[in-house]
């Protein structure tokens, strides 16, 4: 399936393009390569992470999953104390997840990979005081008889779980991006699905092939997911031609029961809109709830072609993290200072982390401005 290529492609490249990293702890601020972002800075917080592309928060923490595409790692949480020391704690067993997300109980649920073959379709769960993941749902068998009818690729069960947020309820929600689809899994490991992706015409004049149509119907490719009251926010990557700027976020409705998310008027339903156009590969999300601004972390500015590229050259582009207003106003943050991105989070008090570095050095950071 073109629209998911590029992360098969990760999964390879991290299973063997990694070393063991040493973690450690640090709090100095990352280099300003080229100039600031208009008053925002990013300061390290931990370095040497395998593959960090999970990141949650728990009372203002920052839980940290590692080995999306490199070797397993514990999750961590990271925090201050009292005398303002940075104390960094293994909350579970070295796993491989390709998300985290905390629940309101302390408990943990995790998105990883099967034993048997790598790729990344369970879902498991941890329980506060416990330190190991137990599976809960195994994501690909459910999507065997849940295929996509978006599918451009004659592969309409194929599954590729990529985020994953917990809801109140203690329910977790899961975005499938090679399904096209976001699913609802209780604790008891019940799967039902909250909505579909449709796909949409994309235009292909970036690309200077004339041998292309003017435009091709492109896959949604969900990647992430925020939530806020009864509403899920998710981001898309976009499919090939992997155009910039065509990414969505899409306003989906938690309650809703096979909604069906489209561009095309006459394809959607009630229970799912879309909230925000323009973006360009989102990789992960976030919403203040206090404020309504909206965090959207993005793949590069050149989108998947230019990230790509880096596979080849080992010179990654810089990532795009923008804030949102509730009023639409878009402002870049630290452009320049971010690679490879791995997950964001606004925390209950407003502080915003981000991860990244999920091929190379990953790092844990703090965004202020």
């Amino acid at each position: 399936m073109n629209s998911v290529f590029p992360w098969r492609r990760l999964l390879r490249f991290g299973a063997v393009g990694f070393a063991a990293l040493v973690l450690f702890a640090c709090s100095t601020p990352a280099p300003p390569p080229g100039g600031g972002g208009q008053g925002s800075s990013a300061t390290v917080l931990l370095d040497g992470l395998s593959s960090p592309k999970g990141l949650d928060s728990f009372f203002g923490q920052p839980i940290v999953a590692q080995g999306a595409f490199g070797p397993p790692g514990p999750v961590l949480s990271h925090s201050r104390s009292l005398w303002h020391q940075p104390k960094t704690i293994e909350l579970s067993d070295p796993i491989g997840l390709i998300d985290v997300a905390a629940a309101n109980d302390g408990s943990l649920w995790g998105l990883g990979s099967d034993a048997q073959d790598g790729s990344p379709r369970m879902l498991y769960r941890k329980g506060a005081f416990d330190r190991t993941f137990l599976p809960v749902a195994d994501i690909t068998a459910y999507q065997q008889g849940d295929p996509d009818p978006s599918d451009l690729e004659d592969d309409p069960t194929e599954s590729n779980p990529y985020g994953v947020a917990a809801l109140s309820n203690g329910d977790a929600l899961v975005a499938d991006a090679a399904n096209n689809d976001l699913l609802r899994i209780t604790r008891s490991g019940q799967i039902s699905t909250v909505a579909r992706f449709d796909t949409e015409e994309i235009s292909t004049d970036h690309l200077g092939d004339p041998s292309l149509p003017p435009a091709l119907p492109t896959e949604a490719v969900p990647t992430s997911i925020a939530v806020v009251g009864r509403w899920a926010f998710v981001g898309e990557l976009k499919g090939f031609p992997f155009r910039p700027g065509s990414s969505r976020v899409w306003k989906i409705d938690i309650r809703s029961n096979g909604a069906v998310c489209s561009a095309n008027p006459a394809n959607a339903t009630s229970g799912c809109s879309s909230a925000m156009t323009g973006f360009t590969a989102i990789q992960d999300l976030d919403i203040n709830p206090w404020t309504g601004e909206t965090y959207v972390y993005q793949l590069a500015a050149g989108g998947v072609g230019a990230f790509e590229e880096g596979f080849d050259t080992g010179n990654f582009p810089p990532a795009v993290l923008e804030k949102v207003s509730r009023g639409g106003v878009r402002t870049e943050l630290v452009p320049g200072q971010l690679s490879q991105p791995g997950g964001v989070d606004v925390g209950p008090f407003g502080t915003v982390h981000v991860t990244d570095g999920v091929f190379g050095n990953g790092r844990l950071l703090r965004i202020s401005g």
